[in-house]
């Protein structure tokens, strides 16, 4: 991810636009790109001080320093680096100091060569091993194992993606809208949407073509709004995704936090289309669909595949659909553990209001809401649970909602 001294904007008025490539800029660009993949795979197995050493002195233009800088660290961040060592540098250094005050303190004083040799000897290895091991752990002594990058195309491609995503992490509030060909497009966006636990609304736009989406950013929070903005960030490409999209946002921006605006737009490009199908549960998610998959009951259980609409309320976007074998009744889960508490109550009021979709609501305990809220014969329920959710408490609650007569249209 791209920090906001390497986003190439400019501000207008109180809009910050995000300035892309232009195309007497490109060929440079793609140069700039190769040159940096080539130094970065040349460097495979050496230090991470190495790398940095010989990318300091490529030649590089002033006017070309914020580009290049983007280029290399977003090929960084695609790197593995390791210690390089199965020795714990941490204990070594406290064994070699340990013994290195006791011979200094000795008659016969500190030799560092004969420390060391019989620091290697007591662990049977090399003494160039203990020297290799000593500060392993320092970022720059870090070995580069794995460089899995793109071509200069591709790295230029999410450059230019990284611009855009570096200006969210400064965002308060979000506004998408998005128009998707296919139903599987908008399930792949609302799907990653919840994957990366985000804070959203959904409503259909007027005339039912699309969706509009409203986003906490993470400058809306009180709290972890580093991580929160990260995985704003990371959702951002599934909504580019879109066929057409429309993106805008209030920022938070620079030092000095001005309150500015950002706005995008644009259609997918023909090789999104593949991705659209896969299905994403989120951790938790993912582990009670684990529990219930093992579990012996007369329900299929699967991702759910639907959008639940309540004109005038809202879109809800369930996680699990459950299927009885035999009597056909569908009841859906939707998990709202890391929401607001406005969120549940939206939830209640369209399950109150008639949402004509038998449905259990997780909700986790943090957020304050009591089950009692819904009555027992509604066709909807909510779970309240502490930590995790247990399959079998999820299931209680499956049935007593199919149970309420309701069966989902």
């Amino acid at each position: 991810m791209l920090t906001a001294d390497l986003v190439h904007v400019r501000r207008r008025g109180d809009v910050l636009h995000v300035i892309p490539l232009t195309e007497a800029e490109k060929p440079r660009a793609h140069e700039l790109a190769s040159a940096t993949l080539t130094l970065v795979r040349g460097h495979l197995g050496l230090p991470r001080g190495a790398l940095l050493e010989a990318w300091g002195q490529l030649a590089i233009a002033p006017t070309e320093n914020r580009l290049a800088r983007a280029l290399f660290k977003l090929a960084l961040d695609a790197c593995s680096f390791d210690e390089g060592t199965d020795i714990d540098p941490v204990v070594l250094r406290s064994e070699v100091f340990t013994e290195a005050a006791a011979r200094r303190s000795s008659a016969s004083g500190l030799d560092r060569t004969v420390l060391l040799q019989a620091i290697a000897g007591s662990r049977g290895i090399e003494v160039d091993a203990v020297e290799e091991a000593l500060y392993a752990d320092l970022p720059t002594a870090h070995i580069l194992r794995q460089a899995p990058l793109p071509g200069p195309d591709g790295l230029l491609a999410r450059y230019e993606l990284a611009q855009h995503q570096a200006v969210l992490l400064r965002a308060v509030h979000v506004q998408a809208r998005v128009h998707s060909a296919s139903a599987a497009g908008y399930r792949a966006l609302f799907r990653k949407l919840k994957f990366h636990r985000l804070l959203y609304a959904i409503s259909k736009l007027d005339r039912g073509v699309g969706y509009a989406i409203a986003i906490d950013g993470p400058f809306s929070l009180f709290e972890q709004t580093t991580k929160y903005g990260l995985k704003l960030a990371l959702a951002l490409p599934a909504i580019m995704d879109c066929d057409k999209w429309d993106v805008s946002a209030e920022l938070r921006w620079g030092k000095d936090r001005r309150p500015l605006r950002y706005h995008a737009r644009g259609n997918a490009g023909p090789a999104a289309s593949p991705a659209r199908e896969t299905a994403v549960l989120a951790d938790d998610v993912a582990a009670l669909f684990s529990q219930l998959r093992s579990q012996t009951t007369d329900w299929d259980i699967a991702p759910a595949d639907s959008v639940l609409d309540l004109p005038g309320l809202g879109v809800c976007v369930p996680d699990l659909q459950f299927t009885h074998r035999v009597q056909g009744h569908r009841v859906f889960l939707e998990v709202l553990g890391f929401w607001s508490r406005d969120a549940v109550w939206k939830r209640v009021e369209m399950a109150t209001a008639g949402l004509p979709h038998p449905i259990v609501f997780a909700v986790g305990k943090h957020l304050r809401v009591s089950e009692e809220v819904l009555a027992k014969d509604a066709p909807a329920a909510l779970y309240v649970y502490a930590r995790t959710m247990q399959a079998g408490a999820v299931m209680e609650r499956v049935e007593a909602v199919a149970r309420s007569g309701r069966q989902d249209p």
